[in-house]
């Protein structure tokens, strides 16, 4: 089965050069976010080459930002979570 997630209830982090983690919210019932307090699914890349790490990583960190950015324009505070943190630091 598929599962469909609000793109700004995901948090995206790196790892390591070629190592990243998207975390997942919990499922609740017909896809619907899941209870407070629970936890998610933690799903892990490994990538070859450190280049494709981080094109990866350019195009997901830059597309949960434009997600948050356009969930205040809705009135959600999304100052909570993490996009992850940038490559090399």
């Amino acid at each position: 089965p598929v599962a469909e997630f609000d793109l700004r209830d995901i948090s995206y982090h790196v790892c390591g050069p070629a190592s990243h983690e998207l975390q997942l919210p919990p499922l609740g019932t017909a896809g619907s976010p899941g209870p407070s307090g629970t936890e998610g699914t933690v799903v892990a890349l490994r990538f070859l080459e450190e280049r494709e790490a981080q094109q990866w990583w350019t195009v997901l960190s830059s597309s949960l930002r434009e997600a948050r950015r356009g969930g205040d324009t809705w009135g959600h505070d999304w100052g909570q979570g993490d996009t992850g943190t940038g490559l090399g630091t």
